[in-house]
């Protein structure tokens, strides 16, 4: 393989290692501040489930001193009643009696219901509770590995740029610059030829690979040389291992050339 080449492959694999690494680095206080997003709604929650539980207890505090003020004057009016010397105070009295149940009646079903409320709203801030230390939980943790993540990232960012300066020296600057120029405008500069000599394709972009031109990345009377994708325009490469037994892990191919692996 060209010794450019094999170093734009290693290149390649920094490249995308780094831009893995800055994203993970970028995602960090995102993922912190979704969790404290999380807590905060959580904290709303409990605090208009307490605030809605407090309500409905002044609520029924307010009716049961009414029921209390019907009833004392349903004893008095009773005692009036008793003491009624005309049907017309006798009929104004039982109006006023009537009236006094009817309203001590609808504050009690009134008041049921807001017991009903309570219980509801218990449950509600039971499991906004839960949610909330849940939530806690979470950003805890959120922060704990964002602080850890960052740290190593950048750790790991700081060795592979050293690789990286010092592997761009050893490439022939032609190659560099039109790695650079396909690596901004594509994403990625290389790509490996995969198939056979009948099925080759592109990894890339997925087309085809002629057979001459897959003769020429395969074959010993070009391994010096470098061939582009003749569809998507990529530095295009062949790994001869894909036809030994020995399993690869993905991107072990991609950095085998700077352990010195065989190919």
């Amino acid at each position: 393989m060209n010794p450019d080449l094999e170093h734009l492959i290693v290149l390649q694999a920094q490249d995308l290692d780094l831009a893995r690494l800055r994203a993970e680095v970028a995602e960090a206080p995102k993922r912190v501040k979704a969790a404290e997003t999380a807590l905060a709604a959580a904290e709303s929650l409990v605090a208009k489930a307490s605030t809605a539980l407090a309500g409905e207890e002044k609520l029924r505090r307010g009716q049961e001193s009414e029921i209390a003020s019907h009833r004392t004057k349903l004893e008095r009016l009773r005692r009036s009643l008793d003491g009624a010397t005309s049907s017309a105070q006798v009929s104004a009295f039982e109006h006023e009696i009537g009236f006094a149940q009817a309203a001590i009646a609808r504050l009690e079903d009134e008041e049921f219901a807001s017991l009903e409320r309570t219980e509801s709203l218990d449950v509600e801030l039971q499991r906004a509770r839960t949610q909330m230390v849940d939530a806690e939980r979470r950003l805890e943790a959120e922060r704990s590995n964002a602080t850890r993540l960052v740290a190593e990232n950048r750790d790991a960012i700081t060795g592979i740029e050293a690789q990286r300066k010092e592997l761009r020296a050893q490439i022939e600057e032609r190659w560099l610059a039109t790695y650079d120029r396909l690596s901004k405008a594509k994403g990625t500069a290389l790509a490996e030829a995969v198939g056979n000599a009948t099925q080759g394709k592109c990894a890339a972009c997925q087309m085809a690979v002629r057979p001459q031109r897959w003769q020429d990345l395969t074959g010993r009377d070009h391994e010096d040389e470098i061939f582009l994708c003749e569809t998507c325009g990529r530095l295009l490469f062949w790994d001869p291992r894909r036809d030994t037994p020995r399993p690869w892990a993905v991107g072990d191919r991609l950095r085998s050339a700077q352990a010195g692996s065989p190919r």
